[in-house]
C-alpha cells in the first residue's frame, strides 16, 4: 500500500491528535504556496480522461485541486501524489462508493466540480455539484436521456450555478476561424451543415483500454452514441439557441455488421466478442430541421475501419467551407475551391492569436479548461452554457427514439423555454480586424505612396489600387500545400520553366514593385527579371526573400510593367509567393 495512503488511513482510524496536528501543519505549508484567491476544484473520475484534465489543471496558475474521487482507490492515490508533486496540499480522496462524489460536492472549499466518469454519471455528479453551490463541468455527452437534459437545465436555473459540457472541438482554432468567417458574412446566410464523428473505436474505445466500460452501449442501444464532437462548432456556426433552434430530428441506422466482423477477424469466430449480439447500428444518419428552415446532417460512424474525420461542411447563400477538402468557396471571389489555410490564418480567433498551449488535443483541452476556470474565478457565465450542452447531447436519446419508430420525426424539446428567440450569439466573440486573403487593403508607404500587397497562389488578386491591374503570363500553377510556418506563407504560384506578371499602372507613374520568393524545401534556384533590368539570381531563398525594384515614368510610358521569374538550374521550379505594388500619387 502507498505510504501516503497508509498514513492517511492511520490518521482517520486512530484520530491521533499529535499526528493530526502534524498533517494539518504539512497541508498548511502547501496551502501557503497557493496563489491567493485560487479556484478550488474537485475532480470526479481520475481515470484516463480525468487524469489528463488533472494534469492540465495542475499546470495552471491560481487553481487548487482540493479533492479527487474515483471508485478505484489506486487512481485516487495516484491523483493525490500528482497534486502533491505539483506543490499543492494533498487533496481529499473519495472512493468509498459509486456515490462518494456527494461527499466531495459538500466541501465548502470547492468552487467547481469537474466530471470525467463513465457517461451515466455525468448528469448525477453535475446536478449534485450545482445543488451544493458549485460551478459544474462534465465530459461529453453530458446527458443520456431527455429527462437528464431537463435535470441539468432545471438545476442550473434554480441554483443560478452555470454548467458547461467540456466539448473541446468547439474550441479548435480552425473551427473558431470558420466562425469568424461566418460572422464576417463571407458565406452569406447559413442554410445547411453536415457533420460527423467518424472514428474507428472498436479496439481503441469499446474493447480497448481507453473506454472499455462503453462497450455495453453496443449491446443496449441503437442511436447516435457520441454526437457532441460533430455538433460542437455547429451550434455557434448556425446560431442554434441564439436566433434559431432545433425543431425536429429524423434518424436512420444500419444494422450492426462491424463489431462481429472485427472480432471474428482478430480473435476468431469462437471468441465471446465475435458471438455477442450487437444492437448498435454501425452508421447512424440524423437529419435535423431548425425552426428557421435550415437543415443539418449528423453522422455517427464509430464501428467500421476508417481514419478519423469530422466531415464538417457549412454552406450559405454566398459559399461554403469543407473540412475534408481543407478548402472554401466564395461566390464572386473564385471559380473553384480555395485552400483554407490562408483563411485560417487571416481569421484566426483571438483565443488563439493571444497564444495557447499545445497540451490536450492540440491545445483545445487546455483552452476550454482555462476559460472555464476564468468564468469560475470571475463568477461569470461559462463559454458554453447549459443550453448548448443539452442541445448537443439530446441527439443521443432523440436519435434512438426516431430509429425505434422507423425513422419517424421526433420533436426536439425547447430546453431554452423560448429564450432562443431573443438570445444573441454569445459564444467566442472576437472584435478583431480581419482581411480576406487576396483582399489586402490599400495602405501607404513611409514616403507616402499608395501600396497594396497580394497573396499569390490563392486566386486572381483583388486589386484596389487606383489605376492598377494584374495579369499572369506563362500559366503558373497555384499551390497551397505547404505546411504553414510562423511568418511564412503556405501558398505560392509556380511553373516548371518560366512565368511572369504584367502590372498595369497609370502611364507616366512612378513607384516600386516587389516580389517575395519563398521555398519551403530550400532546393530551388531561379532568376527574377523586372523590365529590362539585370536579373536577380536567387540561389537560396527557403527562408524567404523580398526582391524590390523602383520604376520610373520612362518604365511606364506604355502603362505596363513586366516581371518574369525563370528557373536557373536543374533543381525545382520557379516560385513566387507575394507581390507588393506601390504607386506615387
Amino acid at each position: 500500500m502507498d505510504a501516503t495512503i497508509s498514513r492517511r488511513i492511520f490518521l482517520g482510524v486512530n484520530a491521533a491528535a499529535g499526528v493530526g496536528m502534524a498533517l494539518a501543519a504539512s497541508q498548511a505549508s502547501h496551502a501557503g504556496a497557493e496563489e491567493k484567491g485560487a479556484v478550488g476544484v474537485g475532480i470526479v473520475g481520475v481515470g484516463g480522461r480525468g487524469s489528463g484534465l488533472l494534469g492540465l489543471l495542475l499546470g495552471m496558475e491560481g487553481v487548487a485541486v482540493r479533492a479527487v474521487c474515483d471508485i478505484i482507490p489506486e487512481r485516487v492515490a495516484n491523483a493525490q501524489k500528482r497534486v502533491i508533486a505539483a506543490g499543492q496540499a494533498e487533496p481529499e480522496g473519495c472512493s468509498r462508493s459509486e456515490t462518494d462524489f456527494e461527499r466531495l460536492c459538500q466541501r465548502d472549499d470547492l468552487d467547481a466540480v469537474i466530471t470525467a466518469t463513465p457517461w451515466e454519471w455525468h448528469t448525477p455528479v453535475a446536478v449534485c455539484a450545482m445543488k451544493h453551490g458549485k460551478y459544474a463541468a462534465s465530459e461529453v455527452p453530458c446527458a443520456l436521456t431527455v429527462q437528464e437534459c431537463w435535470d441539468l437545465v432545471d438545476t442550473s436555473e434554480q441554483t443560478g450555478k452555470p454548467f458547461m459540457m467540456l466539448e473541446n472541438w468547439s474550441f479548435r482554432s480552425d473551427n473558431l476561424a470558420v466562425l469568424n468567417m461566418i460572422r464576417q458574412g463571407l458565406f452569406g446566410e447559413i442554410v445547411h451543415c453536415h457533420c460527423a464523428h467518424s472514428h474507428d473505436c472498436l479496439s481503441h474505445w469499446y474493447h480497448g483500454s481507453a473506454k472499455a466500460w462503453a462497450a455495453k452501449y453496443l449491446t443496449t442501444h441503437n442511436c447516435d452514441l457520441y454526437p457532441t464532437h460533430d455538433l460542437g462548432p455547429v451550434l455557434s456556426w448556425m446560431d442554434i439557441g441564439c436566433g434559431d433552434y432545433f425543431d425536429y430530428i429524423t434518424s436512420t441506422a444500419t444494422d450492426s455488421f462491424g463489431p462481429r466482423d472485427h472480432y471474428t477477424r482478430n480473435f476468431g469466430p469462437d471468441h465471446p466478442l465475435a458471438k455477442q449480439k450487437y444492437t448498435q447500428g454501425d452508421i447512424v444518419t440524423s437529419v435535423v430541421r431548425t425552426k428557421k428552415g435550415k437543415t443539418l446532417v449528423i453522422n455517427y460512424d464509430m464501428q467500421l475501419p476508417r481514419p478519423y474525420d469530422n466531415r464538417w461542411m457549412i454552406q450559405g447563400t454566398h459559399g461554403l467551407y469543407n473540412e475534408q477538402r481543407n478548402a472554401v468557396y466564395i461566390d464572386g471571389v473564385a471559380t473553384d475551391w480555395d485552400p483554407f489555410p490562408p483563411y485560417h490564418e487571416a481569421y484566426k480567433h483571438a483565443w488563439w492569436r493571444e497564444g495557447s498551449s499545445a497540451d490536450g488535443h492540440g491545445g483545445t483541452d487546455w483552452l476550454e479548461l482555462k476559460l472555464f476556470v476564468e468564468a469560475v474565478r470571475n463568477k461569470t457565465q461559462t463559454p458554453l452554457d447549459v443550453y448548448d450542452s443539452v442541445t448537443m447531447s439530446c441527439v443521443f436519446p432523440l436519435s434512438g427514439e426516431s430509429i425505434a419508430k422507423g425513422s419517424a420525426p421526433v420533436q426536439v424539446p425547447d430546453f431554452t423555454r423560448g429564450k432562443w428567440e431573443t438570445r444573441k450569439p454569445y459564444f467566442a466573440p472576437d472584435d478583431g480586424k480581419f482581411v480576406r486573403p487576396g483582399a489586402a487593403p490599400v495602405g501607404r508607404t513611409e514616403d507616402g505612396m499608395l501600396t497594396q500587397e497580394f497573396a499569390l497562389g490563392l486566386r486572381t488578386p483583388e486589386v484596389q489600387l487606383p489605376g492598377v491591374s494584374l495579369r499572369f503570363t506563362g500559366d503558373p500553377t497555384p499551390h497551397a500545400g505547404w505546411a504553414a510556418a510562423a511568418g511564412q506563407p503556405s501558398h505560392c504560384m509556380f511553373a516548371a520553366e518560366q512565368w511572369g506578371i504584367e502590372i498595369g499602372v497609370p502611364k507616366g507613374s512612378t513607384g516600386k514593385v516587389a516580389v517575395y520568393a519563398y521555398d519551403l524545401e530550400g532546393v530551388r534556384k531561379q532568376t527574377v527579371v523586372f523590365e529590362n533590368r539585370e536579373p536577380d539570381r536567387l540561389d537560396d531563398f527557403h527562408k524567404g526573400v523580398w526582391v524590390e525594384h523602383a520604376f520610373t515614368a520612362e518604365d511606364t510610358e506604355d502603362g505596363l510593367l513586366r516581371l518574369t521569374v525563370s528557373k536557373a538550374g536543374d533543381v525545382g521550379n520557379c516560385v513566387l509567393s507575394r507581390l507588393r505594388v506601390a504607386v506615387a500619387e
